[in-house]
């Protein structure tokens, strides 16, 4: 099921042009946000014990890209932004680039 506050995916094009996709579900998603009233940025660990997330699309896409996301790009949609641990992750997996909107064709 999908985030309630807001629905994320992130996509990695490795360099062989092979897709990875991300999404932001839960596992236990609820009615209203557990950290509706937060300010952009605060509560995230709410995700993981409340709605069960089993992590931000960013962190979920280069899980499943392992070794293919070094030199790969990085969509990001449903998102104006990426957050610090998402940056510090896909820094340490060698993305060469992130964009926020959909992946190319």
């Amino acid at each position: 099921m999908t985030c309630v506050k807001q629905t994320v995916t992130a996509t990695i094009i490795a360099a062989d042009g092979t897709r990875f996709v991300g999404t932001n579900n839960c596992r236990r998603p609820q009615p209203t946000c557990p950290r509706a009233g937060m300010p952009t940025g605060k509560g995230y660990q709410l995700c993981i014990d409340v709605c069960q997330q089993e992590g931000h699309a960013e962190v979920v896409a280069l899980r499943k890209a392992g070794d293919k996301a070094r030199g790969a790009w990085l969509f990001i949609e449903g998102h104006t932004y990426m957050c610090d641990p998402c940056g510090e992750a896909a820094t340490a997996a060698g993305i060469k680039a992130v964009i926020l909107g959909p992946p190319w064709p």
